[in-house]
């Protein structure tokens, strides 16, 4: 597999527009004249990674079929597979990708007030014909339009967790199997080797939300081991690493560990939130200690996901960003766009469909109308959820 894979690989070009190449200077993130960067960002959500609940796949198979429930981005294409063959999945998927996020969203973006965005993706990608060539385009498209990419690894060989986010749920093998690191190791070496040099790239975040590692200890060896393989490829990239929800307190001081480069990352939800003012309240409950911990390991802080549902408000949004920002940190939130079976989630997506969107039923759609209906996945055919876009622009 790693010979595909290394076969796969493009060689790395010099990019076609350069944003000033990102590296760190104690808790900042610093262009090369040394000017501290706050980066304000969104999550590509849903796009190299479909998350079903918040994207117009129909999950349930019809009464007295034999399919499966999709559950995740595997079940998905597993089915679309079986039922299209492998040519015909990669039609359907190829639709996809290039109707739920084109050019005229990066454009969005920037237009909107940001300046990056995170691009969520699986380790299979970089097997797949064309992957390495879909994350360079990316890269390229976000920059043509003065955004930095964070490049995040959400599914890790074997899996990190066991949440459907990771690409298939109920795995979580990656701490237990060392050929899953090993994979791992290569696959980074191989990214590091793509975009070490494109200073479009802002960091590698190395896997998101580890909270499957059975403790501390084995999430620092397995970062240490991955941060060793990236550095031989791409010695100066700042490379990230997230807590994976065990608390910032357990994470590495860089100096002991001889790490250089590093930024750590935090994702910030509050499932609990009764009022919209709940979110600034959890927020403010630990942030002298992150503040304190941040300073102690003299690396950026990354909030890479968070949001403010449930019981958001457009003003609880203001006042958690301007929190954020205050604190020196950089962000992204979660997520772009949504276009959920059930109608708008609230404030989920920066953009979202108006009313109940035309499933994509891969159970009972043929192939041709599964694409035909990918046009309609277009953030053009969506609205801004409403006073949001105004709030992040401010």
């Amino acid at each position: 597999m790693l010979t595909m894979i290394l076969a796969a690989a493009v060689a790395a070009t010099t990019p076609q527009t350069q944003l000033p190449p990102l590296t760190t200077k104690g808790t900042d993130l610093v262009r090369p004249d040394g000017t501290p960067v706050r980066l304000r960002g969104v999550n590509l959500g849903g796009w190299l990674v479909e998350e079903i609940w918040m994207t117009p796949w129909q999950d349930t198979p019809p009464a007295g079929s034999d399919l499966p429930k999709i559950e995740d981005h595997v079940s998905l294409w597993n089915l679309v597979e079986k039922r299209f063959g492998h040519e015909g999945m990669i039609k359907v998927r190829d639709a996809w990708r290039d109707n739920w996020i084109t050019d005229s969203d990066f454009a969005r973006i920037k237009s909107d007030g940001f300046d990056h965005v995170r691009i969520p993706f699986l380790d299979s990608l970089l097997a797949e014909p064309g992957g390495l060539a879909r994350l360079h385009s990316a890269v390229q498209t976000a920059a043509k339009h003065g955004l930095y990419t964070v490049l995040d690894m959400h599914g890790a060989p074997g899996g990190q967790n066991s949440s459907d986010h990771s690409g298939q749920v109920n795995r979580n093998r990656l701490w237990f199997d060392v050929e899953n690191i090993a994979k791992m190791e290569s696959l980074w070496a191989i990214l590091g080797r793509e975009f070490g040099n494109d200073p479009n790239v802002a960091m590698f975040d190395l896997m998101n939300e580890p909270m499957g590692a059975p403790n501390p200890a084995m999430l620092a060896i397995v970062y240490d081991r991955v941060y060793r393989a990236v550095r031989k490829t791409a010695p100066t990239k700042v490379i990230m690493m997230e807590d994976g929800y065990k608390g910032f307190d357990t994470t590495v001081h860089p100096n002991l560990a001889g790490w250089t480069n590093v930024a750590y990352s935090l994702h910030f939800y509050n499932f609990d939130a009764k009022a919209p003012e709940d979110h600034l309240k959890a927020l403010k409950s630990h942030e002298k200690k992150d503040i304190e911990l941040q300073g102690y390991r003299q690396t950026p802080l990354y909030i890479g996901e968070f949001n403010i549902e449930p019981n958001s408000s457009p003003e609880a949004m203001r006042d958690l960003t301007k929190e954020m920002t205050a604190n020196g940190w950089s962000w992204a939130m979660w997520t772009y766009k949504t276009d959920a079976k059930g109608g708008p989630m609230g404030q989920w997506g920066l953009y979202r469909r108006p009313g109940k969107p035309a499933p994509l039923n891969p159970y009972t759609d043929s192939e041709a109308d599964l694409i035909a209906k990918m046009k309609g996945i277009r953030t053009e055919n969506f609205e801004s959820a409403p006073g949001i876009v105004e709030i992040l622009r401010g």
